[in-house]
């Protein structure tokens, strides 16, 4: 969504070299209704050179000229930033109305306050929707592709990810099948160790997310959340892996393998979180867009290392 989309026309545009008696005049004129908060201030070329508000016309000298009552210092939307971005510059600067000019800037029309209550939720809406889309790997705009060809090839490479690294816990559960084949019950507790561990992945990744999209933040204060992060899933890993050591004893195993079942859990849980905090980071870093990335393969990376931890424990321990 864009802004040019919603901008209404400037109901007055005047010159530096006005008066204010002249700016009042253009106005009766232009016999409008619509809603004026502010005048603009533009050159011969309608170039956006300033601002002045309504309250400041009425009050001053009608004989004072536009250039000795207007504000140089204009905060402006190009017509091609998306409204979201629009949204955040009319809150953060907590004006009424703002100005939308062209690549050169030429005033182009005002989006106002009226806009952003009307539409600000339907914005977000659409961001967390979009969001969601790009953590499976994929854009909003792919899942509504009326093309299933275009859709298939922006879709499938992830896919093909998750295959690889579906492919890869194979390949490490056939190396380790002696542990396998003689502790039966940790074949059992795989799929519930998986689900942990790409579950909290997905969780500290979403936190990722939330950092980076955070206007002026420091890497000091990444590290900080992401550690933080870490120490959260350490406590939710330790209480998984208790509760899951304990039920595996209804299963019959002795007390080191629900120990190793355990310990299997909470290291891997632990790596886990690390990877989802790191891998959008990572990828901010190289300059690749993290939400599309991020999902795919911080799910293969989950189950890699997971699957890698819990038997490689299993064969020190049960061995």
């Amino acid at each position: 969504i864009l802004v040019k989309d919603h901008v209404y026309p400037a109901a007055v545009v005047v010159n530096k070299d006005h008066t204010i008696k002249e700016a009042l005049e253009l106005l009766r004129q232009k016999e409008t209704d619509a809603k004026i908060i502010y005048f603009y201030v533009a050159d011969e070329g309608n170039r956006l050179e300033g601002v002045v508000s309504t309250r400041t016309l009425i009050l001053a000298d009608p004989n004072s000229k536009i250039e000795s009552v207007m504000e140089p210092s204009v905060v402006w939307l190009e017509e091609n930033q998306n409204l979201e971005q629009a949204m955040e510059v009319l809150s953060g600067h907590r004006l009424l109305a703002l100005p939308v000019v062209d690549k050169e800037r030429r005033i182009k029309g005002v989006l106002d306050v009226q806009l952003y209550l009307e539409k600000h939720i339907d914005v977000f809406k659409k961001q967390e929707n979009q969001d969601i889309f790009q953590l499976m790997g994929m854009r909003f705009e792919e899942g509504i592709a009326k093309s299933p060809w275009k859709s298939y090839q922006k879709r499938m490479p992830w896919i093909l990810c998750n295959m690889l690294g579906g492919i890869a816990c194979a390949v490490i559960s056939k190396y380790f099948q002696l542990v396998l084949s003689k502790v039966i019950v940790l074949a059992m507790f795989i799929p519930l160790v998986l689900t942990l561990s790409e579950s909290i992945s997905m969780q500290a990744m979403t936190q990722s997310f939330h950092a980076l999209k955070k206007h002026n933040v420091s890497w000091h204060k990444i590290f900080s959340r992401t550690i933080s992060e870490i120490r959260t899933a350490a406590l939710m890993a330790f209480t998984s892996g208790s509760i899951v050591g304990v039920l595996s004893l209804l299963w019959g195993s002795t007390l080191g393998v629900s120990l190793t079942i355990s310990m299997g859990i909470v290291l891997s849980v632990i790596f886990s979180a690390l990877i989802g905090s790191c891998v959008p980071l990572s990828l901010h870093l190289t300059r690749l867009d993290p939400k599309v990335a991020s999902g795919p393969v911080v799910l293969a990376f989950a189950d890699v290392i997971t699957t890698s931890l819990y038997l490689f424990l299993a064969t020190l321990f049960l061995l």
